[in-house]
């Protein structure tokens, strides 16, 4: 398997304590810089209200099999949490598109940290809603 970059975020969160607990409790904005031979890809990306950002998150740990996930009280197997520690960490967020100013969006409720490489990006849906949530 081969991940291929295809560009960087950029904002204030330096350090893991900075990032929000998710993204969307946050109203900081984010840049994401696409790389020149991915920029292409953008076309036509500002039709879309929120995208869906596929990110490394680079300094997460990587041993991690067991948690407890914030709302529980329980060791859960990290497949069932949402935890940045696992054995791969990519990363999902759902963010708001602001805009799209040539090779870099500009995006709300990102929770990545500053310098994290982004893997992809696709638009959010209405098939993506799921309304019944276990």
């Amino acid at each position: 398997m081969q991940l291929q970059e295809i560009g960087i975020v950029r904002n204030a969160y330096k350090n893991l304590t900075d990032i929000p607990r998710q993204g969307h409790m946050s109203e900081e904005v984010s840049e994401i810089e696409i790389h020149p031979d991915f920029a292409d890809g953008l076309l036509k990306i500002e039709q879309n209200k929120h995208l869906i950002v596929l990110y490394w998150a680079h300094l997460a740990k990587r041993d991690i099999l067991k948690t407890i996930p914030p709302a529980a009280k329980e060791l859960h197997g990290v497949f069932a949490s949402r935890s940045p520690g696992r054995p791969n960490p990519l990363s999902l967020c759902i963010v708001e598109l602001i805009e799209c100013n040539g090779s870099v969006l500009r995006v709300k409720g990102l929770d990545a940290l500053d310098g994290s490489s982004v893997v992809d990006i696709k638009p959010y849906t209405q098939m993506d809603a799921i309304t019944e949530i276990s």
